[in-house]
């Protein structure tokens, strides 16, 4: 049952990633960024099964590394200031999100 709820989730998150990316561009993965920095704060206490399917799985294939590697790509090709910007707030904001879900969490 595990496995099969963890390949839902995986999927749950990866369309929903595909499909915020393709419509919001560096927006989308910087919002999706910072809430699954955000929702894995709030897992950070718990264990078992529930922190593998929704942690792992879910926010794990919703969140992304490449695109922001991809979004600071492109943005340093207009500006390098601006793909510095982008890659410094991401990184703070992310640390600020799960800091908080840290703290308001399970």
């Amino acid at each position: 049952m595990t496995i099969l709820l963890f390949v839902l989730a995986a999927s749950f998150g990866a369309i929903i990633r595909w499909k915020m990316t393709n419509y919001w561009g560096w927006v989308g993965t910087w919002a999706l960024n910072m809430a699954g920095a955000l929702g894995l704060g709030f897992l950070a206490g718990l264990g078992g099964t529930l922190l593998t399917v929704v942690g792992t799985a879910g926010i794990g294939a919703l969140t992304t590394v490449s695109g922001v590697a991809r979004e600071v790509s492109t943005l340093a090709s207009v500006s390098q200031l601006r793909a510095a910007t982008y890659l410094f707030a991401t990184l703070l904001t992310g640390v600020c999100a799960a800091w908080i879900g840290v703290h308001w969490g399970m």
